[in-house]
């Protein structure tokens, strides 16, 4: 379609998905063209302007073509997104974090290196939690998750975690900065 011309009567033109109803009363002032359309999936209350409607791309739609192609990507993606696909997706991700030196033994170093707590935490200290009236202390390295104890006071909890992290990260973080 090529541009329109400039003060053309565009009442009754159907551009794209749009039928354009009338012309609006300028709501700025500065007299720009602003038109009711009605849209073929019932939109009947659409307001455009005319530097809208002239633009050169293929489709014109109140925002319901953006919308359905938006919804089928997403249908599409969940039908293709196999076990497979997720699979080869997480071995990329290993590779390009064994490349950079932030995996090693099967273990993020950033992770087992940050103190950060996160905001999910309710112990205030990671590898803590309050489980069956006990508090819990376990430890995740190279894949494989180990309890270190379940403990009547928070305290107890807190130090078996940390010699945890004495024998099981302290050897990795030694060997690998």
């Amino acid at each position: 379609m090529s541009a329109l011309p400039k003060g053309q009567d565009l009442t009754g033109i159907k551009i794209g998905r749009l039928t354009v109803i009338k012309r609006m009363p300028s709501r700025d002032g500065a007299g720009s063209r602003e038109w009711l359309c009605h849209c073929e999936c019932g939109n009947n209350e659409y307001v455009t302007t005319t530097s809208h409607l002239n633009r050169k791309c293929g489709v014109k739609s109140c925002g319901c073509y953006v919308r359905e192609l938006a919804q089928k990507n997403a249908n599409n993606y969940r039908e293709n997104a196999t076990k497979e696909k997720y699979q080869e997706a997480s071995k990329k991700l290993k590779e390009a974090m064994k490349k950079n030196n932030e995996l090693v033994e099967n273990t993020r170093i950033s992770s087992i290196s940050n103190k950060k707590i996160r905001s999910d935490n309710k112990s205030g200290h990671t590898g803590v939690a309050f489980k069956d009236n006990k508090w819990v202390a376990r430890i995740c390295i190279s894949g494989k998750e180990y309890h270190l104890g379940s403990f009547d006071q928070k305290e107890e909890a807190i130090a078996a975690r940390e010699k945890g992290e004495e024998l099981y990260f302290k050897p990795i973080l030694d060997k690998y900065r």
